[in-house]
């Protein structure tokens, strides 16, 4: 037996012709359009933290990496080189006789001596006068070459000045920076760099530096 309900004689089924509609009231509805809106702002609430949270993260990381590339450029640029030019002075007076491998107070002596043992000219200038007596050279290994090592006086103080040619041309006025207890004065001028490294105080190598020729 068939349960299809009859239809009127316009067709429609009595169901839908007699059925009484009940309209959901105002609260209802406001309260599951409320509960819908929650629901979606729950689901997408997550992705938003995932997004951000890659975000900050990148950016943090970023920030860590361009310190860390600054500091290692630091430490493994001029900072190594400080290291290696305060570590060349203490070498220089720790044995006897290492200080000088030749003696003198005559820069016509000293400058000539370097000839043939280095591929430049080194600056041998006589401060005397200013108070910087010249007591004579040696070579020295820096930053992977031979230099010229020149020793000068002030007072009790032994300062070591160390001359190779510039990578780069241009001049660079006088800059102090200390290393495990050593003042250091760096400096450049036409076409050769100089260190200047002591226990002195860094007036006096600043002093030093405006004397010799900067």
């Amino acid at each position: 037996m068939s349960m299809t309900p009859k239809s009127s004689q316009g067709g429609e089924p009595l169901v839908a012709r007699d059925a009484t509609y009940y309209r959901a009231p105002d609260a209802l509805r406001a309260r599951i359009r409320s509960s819908i809106a929650a629901e979606g702002r729950r689901q997408l609430r997550p992705k938003l933290w995932t997004w951000g949270g890659i975000a900050a993260g990148m950016a943090a990381a970023s920030v860590i990496s361009w310190n860390a590339a600054l500091m290692q450029a630091r430490v493994g640029g001029e900072g190594v080189l400080e290291r290696e030019i305060a570590s060349a002075h203490v070498r220089s007076l720790m044995a006897e006789g290492h200080l000088n491998d030749v003696v003198s107070t005559d820069q016509h002596t000293v400058k000539p001596w370097f000839q043939g043992k280095l591929d430049f000219a080194p600056v041998v200038n006589d401060l005397a006068p200013s108070g910087y007596p010249l007591t004579g050279g040696r070579l020295d290994y820096i930053d992977g070459r031979p230099v010229a090592a020149l020793t000068y006086r002030s007072r009790l103080h032994v300062l070591n000045l160390f001359e190779w040619p510039a990578a780069d041309a241009g001049d660079a006025k006088p800059e102090l920076v200390t290393r495990n207890g050593y003042s250091i004065v760096r400096w450049k001028r036409g076409g050769l760099q100089y260190w200047l490294v002591s226990d002195a105080s860094p007036a006096d190598l600043l002093k030093f530096a405006h004397v010799f020729g900067t």
